[in-house]
């Protein structure tokens, strides 16, 4: 999970919709930074009822936040690879 790979840039998430054309009339942005956060989302009459807006969810995670099926896997990836070296 330290492999340079795995470093996201920081960049100006939020202006992906522009990218591909939308404008603020048409685009609904929101920031996720906890678990809270995305369950006020989840929920909310207005992301769940869109009609023809393009919404955006930019979700801040911790670096090493991943599953836990995902972590052991990976680590056990990793223990049969440095066998095979």
């Amino acid at each position: 999970m330290d492999a340079g790979y795995n470093d996201i840039t920081e960049w100006k998430w939020s202006d992906i919709p522009a990218v591909f054309g939308a404008s603020d009339k048409n685009v609904r942005k929101y920031q996720v930074k906890t678990k809270g956060d995305l369950e006020k989302i989840l929920v909310n009459k207005e992301f769940n009822a869109p009609g023809q807006m393009l919404q955006f969810v930019e979700v801040h995670m911790d670096k090493k936040d991943a599953p836990k099926a995902l972590v052991m896997t990976t680590e056990a990836s990793a223990k049969v690879n440095a066998k095979e070296t």
